[in-house]
């Protein structure tokens, strides 16, 4: 299973803190202790990872994933774009997931320029976007996204469909096209 970068890290961190504060008290002579705490740990490391439920889908360069959903218990969503090769895909993960959201990538020359707003949504942003993570990683909540609304994520990229920013909207209509940058949500709280 391919885990993105930040999460294997962050994970690693969380383990060893909890290995050492849970840890068995140390004793001079026991390697077979030592061998069932190095069992104990690959278990809980295994468990650990079993419980993100992470779908990746790799790009077509059999490098990164192209992109990443992550299920928190909270049942909020952790989202990160690395190209646009598997948008199509992203956007049947969340079909599958019944998130009422559309993937679009940017154009800057779209006629019609920005979608507007749902009514309303300006007091409520479903999607919080966080720097430390990179451009293409998003934190968001589908219970904010109203019956009547869909959440239109807009990706810029560069040439090489790598990303350049990442934004949102809620909209009533979703639009064939849209501008990057179209706005968002405030920083994800760390």
């Amino acid at each position: 299973m391919s885990t993105p970068t930040h999460f294997k890290r962050r994970l690693a961190s969380e383990l060893a803190s909890m290995a050492a504060e849970y840890g068995p008290a140390p004793v001079t002579r026991t390697p077979a202790r030592r061998l069932h705490v190095r069992f104990t740990v690959a278990a809980v490391t295994a468990a650990a990872a079993a419980a993100a439920v992470v779908i990746p889908t790799v790009s077509g360069s059999g490098s990164a994933p192209a992109y990443a959903v992550t299920q928190q218990d909270d049942g909020s969503l952790t989202l990160e774009i690395r190209d646009t090769d598997g948008m199509s895909d992203l956007q049947d993960k969340l079909d599958e997931l019944g998130v009422r959201a559309k993937v679009l990538e940017g154009d800057d020359r779209c006629a019609t320029g920005a979608p507007p707003e749902a009514p309303g949504a300006h007091l409520r942003y479903p999607m919080t976007f966080s720097d430390a993570d990179g451009p293409g990683s998003v934190h968001f909540d589908p219970d904010l996204i109203h019956e009547n609304e869909t959440l239109l994520i807009v990706v810029g990229t560069r040439e090489d469909t790598t990303i350049r920013s990442l934004s949102s909207r809620l909209v009533t209509q979703v639009p064939a096209c849209s501008v990057p940058n179209i706005g968002g949500g405030p920083p994800a709280h760390a």
